[in-house]
Protein backbone atom coordinates (compact mmCIF):
# COMPACT_ATOMS: atom_id res chain seq x y z
CA UNK A 1 0.00 0.00 0.00
CA UNK A 2 1.27 3.45 -0.88
CA UNK A 3 2.07 5.48 2.22
CA UNK A 4 -0.23 8.32 3.13
CA UNK A 5 0.72 12.01 3.24
CA UNK A 6 -0.97 14.01 5.99
CA UNK A 7 -0.77 17.78 6.22
CA UNK A 8 -1.51 19.94 9.26
CA UNK A 9 -1.41 23.60 8.32
CA UNK A 10 -3.10 26.93 8.99
CA UNK A 11 -2.55 29.73 11.50
CA UNK A 12 -4.13 27.91 14.43
CA UNK A 13 -2.42 26.08 17.28
CA UNK A 14 -2.17 22.29 17.35
CA UNK A 15 -0.31 21.32 14.20
CA UNK A 16 2.68 19.78 15.94
CA UNK A 17 0.41 18.42 18.66
CA UNK A 18 -1.70 16.58 16.08
CA UNK A 19 1.38 15.11 14.43
CA UNK A 20 2.74 13.92 17.77
CA UNK A 21 -0.60 12.30 18.50
CA UNK A 22 -0.15 10.21 15.38
CA UNK A 23 3.37 9.33 16.52
CA UNK A 24 2.08 8.06 19.86
CA UNK A 25 -0.68 6.11 18.13
CA UNK A 26 1.77 4.55 15.69
CA UNK A 27 4.21 3.64 18.47
CA UNK A 28 1.33 2.06 20.39
CA UNK A 29 1.26 -0.64 17.72
CA UNK A 30 5.01 -1.22 18.07
CA UNK A 31 5.85 0.57 14.81
CA UNK A 32 8.84 2.86 14.39
CA UNK A 33 8.39 6.61 14.03
CA UNK A 34 10.93 9.31 13.18
CA UNK A 35 10.22 12.94 14.06
CA UNK A 36 12.39 15.59 12.40
CA UNK A 37 11.75 19.01 13.87
CA UNK A 38 12.84 21.81 11.55
CA UNK A 39 13.59 25.31 12.86
CA UNK A 40 13.63 23.94 16.42
CA UNK A 41 16.74 23.49 18.52
CA UNK A 42 15.50 23.24 22.09
CA UNK A 43 14.30 20.20 24.01
CA UNK A 44 10.63 21.00 24.45
CA UNK A 45 8.22 19.11 26.68
CA UNK A 46 7.28 16.64 23.95
CA UNK A 47 10.95 16.02 23.17
CA UNK A 48 11.72 15.26 26.82
CA UNK A 49 8.75 12.93 27.08
CA UNK A 50 9.39 10.81 24.00
CA UNK A 51 13.19 10.86 23.62
CA UNK A 52 13.51 7.58 25.52
CA UNK A 53 10.64 5.83 23.75
CA UNK A 54 12.07 2.82 21.94
CA UNK A 55 9.71 3.22 19.02
CA UNK A 56 10.09 6.97 18.44
CA UNK A 57 13.25 8.81 17.44
CA UNK A 58 13.18 12.60 17.51
CA UNK A 59 15.84 14.89 16.02
CA UNK A 60 16.21 18.66 16.06
CA UNK A 61 17.26 20.55 12.95
CA UNK A 62 17.27 24.18 13.98
CA UNK A 63 19.13 26.70 16.12
CA UNK A 64 18.00 27.18 19.74
CA UNK A 65 15.55 29.87 18.67
CA UNK A 66 13.46 30.70 15.64
CA UNK A 67 14.78 34.21 15.98
CA UNK A 68 13.42 35.39 19.34
CA UNK A 69 9.96 33.96 18.89
CA UNK A 70 8.13 32.69 15.85
CA UNK A 71 5.03 34.79 16.49
CA UNK A 72 7.14 37.95 16.47
CA UNK A 73 8.78 37.29 13.13
CA UNK A 74 6.26 35.52 10.92
CA UNK A 75 5.53 38.74 9.11
CA UNK A 76 9.14 39.72 8.64
CA UNK A 77 11.17 36.76 7.43
CA UNK A 78 9.10 35.24 4.64
CA UNK A 79 11.40 36.52 1.89
CA UNK A 80 14.41 34.78 3.43
CA UNK A 81 16.28 38.03 3.90
CA UNK A 82 16.46 38.11 7.68
CA UNK A 83 14.48 40.17 10.13
CA UNK A 84 12.52 43.06 8.72
CA UNK A 85 10.57 43.88 11.87
CA UNK A 86 10.65 42.69 15.46
CA UNK A 87 8.89 44.74 18.10
CA UNK A 88 10.77 45.01 21.38
CA UNK A 89 7.39 45.48 23.04
CA UNK A 90 7.01 41.72 22.77
CA UNK A 91 9.99 41.17 25.03
CA UNK A 92 9.58 43.86 27.63
CA UNK A 93 7.71 43.45 30.87
CA UNK A 94 7.11 45.43 34.01
CA UNK A 95 10.37 44.27 35.53
CA UNK A 96 12.52 44.35 32.42
CA UNK A 97 14.15 47.37 30.86
CA UNK A 98 14.16 47.76 27.13
CA UNK A 99 17.93 47.49 27.19
CA UNK A 100 17.78 44.04 28.76
CA UNK A 101 15.18 42.96 26.22
CA UNK A 102 17.25 44.34 23.36
CA UNK A 103 20.40 42.55 24.56
CA UNK A 104 18.50 39.29 24.86
CA UNK A 105 16.99 39.75 21.42
CA UNK A 106 20.37 40.51 19.86
CA UNK A 107 21.84 37.36 21.41
CA UNK A 108 19.00 35.26 20.04
CA UNK A 109 19.36 36.78 16.59
CA UNK A 110 23.05 35.91 16.44
CA UNK A 111 22.28 32.28 17.28
CA UNK A 112 19.36 32.15 14.86
CA UNK A 113 20.51 33.85 11.69
CA UNK A 114 19.02 32.90 8.35
CA UNK A 115 22.22 31.08 7.38
CA UNK A 116 22.26 29.14 10.65
CA UNK A 117 18.70 28.00 10.03
CA UNK A 118 19.49 27.12 6.44
CA UNK A 119 22.46 24.93 7.40
CA UNK A 120 20.40 23.06 9.97
CA UNK A 121 17.46 22.63 7.62
CA UNK A 122 19.71 21.24 4.89
CA UNK A 123 20.98 18.61 7.31
CA UNK A 124 17.39 17.77 8.15
CA UNK A 125 16.49 17.16 4.51
CA UNK A 126 19.60 15.02 4.03
CA UNK A 127 18.66 12.99 7.09
CA UNK A 128 15.09 12.53 5.84
CA UNK A 129 16.45 11.11 2.60
CA UNK A 130 18.68 8.77 4.58
CA UNK A 131 15.70 7.54 6.59
CA UNK A 132 13.78 6.94 3.39
CA UNK A 133 16.63 4.83 2.03
CA UNK A 134 16.97 2.60 5.10
CA UNK A 135 13.17 2.24 5.44
CA UNK A 136 13.26 1.47 9.17
CA UNK A 137 10.49 3.92 9.96
CA UNK A 138 6.92 3.52 8.71
CA UNK A 139 6.00 7.05 9.75
CA UNK A 140 8.22 10.08 9.23
CA UNK A 141 7.08 13.42 10.62
CA UNK A 142 8.56 16.57 9.14
CA UNK A 143 7.54 19.05 11.80
CA UNK A 144 7.51 22.73 10.71
CA UNK A 145 8.79 21.77 7.26
CA UNK A 146 6.13 23.96 5.66
CA UNK A 147 7.60 26.96 7.47
CA UNK A 148 11.05 25.95 6.24
CA UNK A 149 9.80 25.81 2.66
CA UNK A 150 8.06 29.17 2.91
CA UNK A 151 11.11 30.85 4.43
CA UNK A 152 13.33 29.36 1.69
CA UNK A 153 15.40 27.29 4.07
CA UNK A 154 14.74 24.19 1.97
CA UNK A 155 13.76 23.67 -1.64
CA UNK A 156 10.16 22.62 -2.14
CA UNK A 157 11.15 20.45 -5.12
CA UNK A 158 13.39 18.38 -2.82
CA UNK A 159 10.56 17.77 -0.40
CA UNK A 160 8.13 16.80 -3.15
CA UNK A 161 10.73 14.43 -4.59
CA UNK A 162 11.13 12.88 -1.14
CA UNK A 163 7.39 12.36 -0.83
CA UNK A 164 7.08 10.89 -4.31
CA UNK A 165 9.66 8.23 -3.40
CA UNK A 166 7.89 7.19 -0.19
CA UNK A 167 6.47 3.82 -1.38
CA UNK A 168 4.86 2.33 1.76
CA UNK A 169 6.16 4.94 4.22
CA UNK A 170 3.73 7.47 5.68
CA UNK A 171 4.61 11.15 6.02
CA UNK A 172 3.17 13.96 8.12
CA UNK A 173 4.08 17.57 7.34
CA UNK A 174 3.26 20.49 9.64
CA UNK A 175 3.53 24.27 9.57
CA UNK A 176 1.77 27.27 8.14
CA UNK A 177 1.75 28.16 4.47
CA UNK A 178 1.16 24.77 2.82
CA UNK A 179 1.55 25.40 -0.91
CA UNK A 180 -0.92 24.24 -3.55
CA UNK A 181 1.69 21.78 -4.84
CA UNK A 182 2.05 20.15 -1.43
CA UNK A 183 -1.71 20.12 -0.85
CA UNK A 184 -2.29 18.49 -4.24
CA UNK A 185 -0.15 15.42 -3.48
CA UNK A 186 -1.44 15.02 0.09
CA UNK A 187 -4.03 12.44 1.10
CA UNK A 188 -5.29 14.38 4.12
CA UNK A 189 -5.15 18.12 4.72
CA UNK A 190 -6.33 19.70 7.97
CA UNK A 191 -6.38 23.49 8.19
CA UNK A 192 -6.35 24.80 11.75
CA UNK A 193 -7.83 28.26 12.14
CA UNK A 194 -7.04 30.61 14.99
CA UNK A 195 -9.95 32.38 16.62
CA UNK A 196 -8.22 33.70 19.71
CA UNK A 197 -4.75 33.44 21.30
CA UNK A 198 -3.53 34.66 24.68
CA UNK A 199 -0.07 35.42 23.24
CA UNK A 200 -1.18 38.63 21.60
CA UNK A 201 -2.39 40.02 24.90
CA UNK A 202 0.11 38.54 27.36
CA UNK A 203 3.16 38.53 25.02
CA UNK A 204 4.52 35.28 26.41
CA UNK A 205 4.34 31.52 26.04
CA UNK A 206 3.94 28.84 28.70
CA UNK A 207 5.85 25.58 29.31
CA UNK A 208 3.54 22.64 28.74
CA UNK A 209 0.97 24.63 26.81
CA UNK A 210 3.25 26.06 24.12
CA UNK A 211 6.54 24.16 24.26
Amino acid sequence: MLGKILIYTGNGEGKTTAALGHAVRFAGYGRNVAILQFMKGRKTGEYRFIEDNKFIDICLFGPPFFLATSQATLGGWIKGKGVEFVSLDLFTGKRKSKRVAADKLASHLRLSSFEAHKRKAKKGVEFANELLRNRKYKLIILDEILYAIKFKLVNEDEIISLLERRKNINFILTGRFASERIIKIADLVTHLEEKKHYFYEEKKTFPGLDF
